[in-house]
């Protein structure tokens, strides 16, 4: 008999449908400004105290412009449907005219507080372009990424404290590593992306710190020791170095890296079958999430990402071991990438592409039953149950990431994966 997860399991029309019913929707609620220009309304909150109010989403990957931009292309790229690229190019131009003006503008580019990250900062914007630019043969998308290395100057990665995946060096690292993938020439100012990747690297090396005795690794948020997981800890930033790793062969960024996933491991707790969040130092009430963010999730991705670089039966057991407690996990309130049901399932199909193609069912079982549970209720969850809901646009909280996932869903070897930068 099935059983009432396999029952759920959306087939490739739905998804695609799905996934496009998703980008209209979001079309349908930009706001177009006086000279035409468009963006949208999404929640935000401006303080921990505070309900979710909405607001212009600004132009980053992460909960702006950038990522709606990234899903529109991936649209007109996996179904073949041109109009959707023009409205990605739409979205994505006062981005565009805003990198342009701090290329030229040298004095008001070292002026901006811009930093490094890969879904906030420079990072974000030529990942997004080059992106975006590759899925809608357009090389001017690629071009302006490149020119848009200029600001990565040596100042400006020195000063980064950040360091992760999310706001840091880590995350200009990998968005270079995919820059060099389709434009490896020199900038205007000599450097290649490459080049600027190992910098990157070389400040990462440079900033590791010891906690309590542990092996090195690095403190990304203020007041905090360093952090597991994906997006703001050792799981992030050693498959970034990892990643530079497999193009350089430089030793020094290996045992970096393993000397980072050392101190990760330290913790793990093998009755939680789970990464302990570090930002909780308290002994008698642990916390461990479950998140691209923080946990079991980005821990499996962050060695999925890497895998090619370094596979060893130590990799492999952490691996099993995030994987299947990734895939237990019941369905959350939450559906977005960042902390919700479709970043399981994009970790749980990046697996399938790699390990174990079963992975792949428990993807889309998870899948199904977000989509079952919005068909019932009429809306996604990107807001905590306690707030009322409002739309979200943006790529890792709200309609465009979900929607990304269903077209990887659909075609898994169309698409790269935004949660790895890749």
């Amino acid at each position: 008999m099935e059983s009432p997860a396999a029952a759920l399991i959306p087939d490739r029309r739905l998804l695609l449908a799905t996934a496009e019913a998703l980008g209209q929707e979001i079309w349908d609620r930009r706001e177009t400004d006086a000279k035409g220009g468009v963006n949208w309304l999404g929640p935000r909150m401006a303080s921990p105290t505070e309900p979710f109010r909405m607001a212009p989403i600004g132009p980053h990957l992460y909960s702006g412009k950038a990522g709606v931009a990234l899903f529109l292309a991936a649209l007109a790229n996996v179904l073949g449907k041109p109009e959707y690229g023009d409205l990605s190019l739409q979205a994505i131009a006062s981005l565009r005219s805003q990198v342009t003006g701090l290329v030229a503008d040298r004095e008001r580019a070292t002026r901006s507080s811009l930093g490094l990250g890969g879904t906030f900062g420079v990072g974000a914007v030529i990942y997004s372009l080059v992106r975006i630019g590759v899925l809608l043969g357009e090389p001017d998308l690629v071009s302006e990424a490149h020119a848009f290395t200029a600001l990565l100057t040596p100042e400006r990665v020195a000063a980064d404290h950040l360091l992760d995946v999310v706001l840091g060096a880590a995350g200009a690292l990998l968005a270079l590593l995919a820059l060099a993938e389709v434009a490896p020439e020199a900038n205007e100012t000599g450097v290649t992306p490459l080049e600027l990747a190992a910098a990157c690297g070389d400040h990462l090396i440079g900033q590791r710190v010891s906690f309590e005795g542990r092996p090195r690794a690095w403190v990304t948020i203020a007041g905090h020791p360093p952090l597991s997981g994906f997006s703001h800890g050792a799981a992030g930033i050693c498959c970034a170095l990892l990643r530079l790793y497999g193009r350089t062969a430089r030793p020094e960024l290996l045992a970096a890296a393993e000397e980072g996933l050392a101190f990760e491991r330290t913790t793990y707790d093998p009755v939680k079958k789970n990464w302990r969040d570090m930002r909780v130092l308290d002994s008698t009430r642990p916390r461990y999430l479950t998140n691209w963010c923080h946990g079991a999730p980005g821990v499996a991705l962050g060695r999925l990402g890497a895998l090619d670089v370094l596979d060893t039966p130590e990799i492999r057991d952490e691996l099993e071991r995030a994987l299947e407690t990734t895939a237990a996990l019941p369905q959350t309130p939450l559906d977005h990438v960042c902390c919700g049901n479709m970043g399981r399932a994009e970790v749980l199909l990046c697996a399938a592409g790699q390990l174990a193609a079963h992975r792949l069912d428990a993807a889309l079982e998870l899948t199904g039953g977000v989509l079952d549970r919005a068909r019932q209720s009429g809306h996604f969850g990107w807001l905590p149950p306690a707030e009322s809901y409002q739309f979200d646009p943006s790529f890792f909280s709200g309609a465009a990431g979900l929607g990304y996932t269903l077209l990887r869903l659909a075609e898994p070897d169309a698409l790269p994966c935004v949660l790895l930068l890749a």
